[in-house]
């Protein structure tokens, strides 16, 4: 089979799966909400596709403005994450490297893009009249991905392909050196939301032009003008110093979502990454006021996204999908006196993983070395419910890394008090005790 065959054979597939998803008439996926923050943002652990069809099945047909998502780029790559585990008791530093996701396909290009395709479907079911999807790929798979586009949304629906430069990586003795990724950008129909960007382009030799009626401004480099953003960006990718940095492999420049969500949304619009990874998306609709939602399969990407929504102060909600990717692996002794909870000991099940999050056995080794000398050095965050209904968790407190214990009196003798977290490998723990 060739490789234009194979992209016609995966439309079809992906077609033939979405014509009988929406004809089916079977009850809604169930969904374990484990966390309500009361606020304008939902993480959701679990497959995209099962979401998205909840979502439909609950009447969100038309309720996204923007949908951005960052999917595999069929690099077939495992790619990691890396982590710092720090412990004062024992006197060691280590960064432990673990899975973050497999892009590898056994069934080849087709599986692949079968998987895209049925899921583009289903986020144009999602979009509103006026909304718009960005797909974010680089050059392994970006013109295949463009033909399926172009039938699913209509050729003339095309508005641009946004080319991102950057100076990291791609270094190669064999070819020039591959410095962007390519980003689609569709809308679902002619009546779309688009909000021109303003970019800096400096006069020859950064002298001013005194043109009468141009409007010049200038700074450190010197003499320019403010004109219509172009289709190539320049935007520096995550480096390991930023305060963005997460240490989640693939993490994308708030920088790079901010232009994507400021020209397609407005405050108050509903936005989705479907693919979240380390929450980029969340993050910066936060800021620029949207609401949002986010899924990933990967335990590691949702618990970044957790600890650095949870960390910049924001409010939201977190459910769960499929129990069997989404049980409490970690387990956490506590105690509770004289209005102190404190975390005492914590143990987790260490084993492989289908979806890419295994450890290998060096990382193993050293996840033994800190449970067996600090075991709490593994907790990444953690939080606390003082007045637990059985049901939901209510982060009334959050606790970064290194804070064992929490001191405090918002709560009544014989209230239920939960503590969530995870540890730095993505793993969920929960516990309940009395306060008595």
């Amino acid at each position: 089979m060739t490789l234009f065959e194979d992209v016609k054979a995966a439309f079809n597939e992906g077609l033939r799966q979405f014509e009988l998803i929406m004809a089916e008439n079977e009850e809604e996926y169930h969904i374990s909400e484990v966390y309500n923050g009361g606020g304008i943002g939902k993480v959701i652990h679990g497959d995209n596709l099962s979401l998205m069809i909840n979502m439909i099945r609950q009447g969100m047909s038309g309720s996204l403005q923007l949908i951005y998502v960052d999917p595999p780029f069929f690099s077939n790559e495992k790619y990691q994450a890396s982590v710092r585990i720090i412990s004062e008791r024992i006197g060691a530093a280590d960064i432990l490297r673990i899975g973050a996701y497999d892009d590898r396909w056994s069934r080849g290009l087709r599986e692949y893009l079968t998987m895209l395709t049925v899921r583009f479907l289903l986020m144009r079911e999602l979009l509103s009249d006026r909304g718009c999807l960005w797909v974010h790929l680089d050059w392994h798979v970006v013109h295949y991905v463009k033909i399926i586009m172009d039938e699913i949304f209509g050729a003339d629906n095309f508005i641009n392909e946004v080319v991102w430069t950057y100076k990291s990586g791609g270094a190669n003795k064999r070819s020039f050196a591959r410095k962007h990724d390519n980003l689609l950008f569709y809308a679902k129909g002619k009546e779309y939301l688009f909000k021109t960007q303003k970019e800096k382009s400096y006069n020859r030799e950064y002298k001013p032009y005194r043109f009468k009626g141009i409007e010049e401004f200038c700074d450190d480099m010197g003499w320019y003008t403010l004109v219509n953003m172009k289709d190539v960006w320049s935007i520096d990718m995550v480096g390991r110093t930023s305060v963005e940095r997460s240490g989640y492999a693939t993490q994308k420049p708030e920088k790079l979502l901010e232009r994507i969500i400021k020209s397609c949304s407005d405050e108050g619009d509903l936005c989705a990454d479907f693919f979240a990874g380390s929450g980029t998306l969340g993050a910066v609709c936060r800021k620029l006021g949207r609401k949002w939602i986010m899924c990933d399969e990967s335990r590691l990407s949702v618990s970044c996204q957790i600890e650095r929504l949870g960390r910049q102060g924001e409010c939201f909600d977190v459910e769960r999908f499929e129990p069997e990717i989404c049980e409490n692996r970690g387990e956490i002794i506590l105690s509770f006196k004289d209005n102190r909870i404190a975390l005492e000991q914590y143990t987790v099940k260490i084993m492989d993983d289908k979806k890419g999050e295994c450890l290998d056995v060096k990382a193993i080794e050293l996840i033994k070395k800190y449970l067996e000398g600090d075991s709490l050095s593994l907790v990444k965050f953690w939080s606390v419910d003082f007045d637990y209904d059985g049901r939901v968790h209510r982060a009334d407190k959050i606790m970064k890394r290194g804070e064992t214990s929490c001191e405090t009196d918002e709560f009544s003798a014989g209230d239920k008090i939960s503590v969530c977290g995870y540890d730095v490998m993505g793993n969920r723990f929960f516990a309940v005790i009395r306060a008595d």
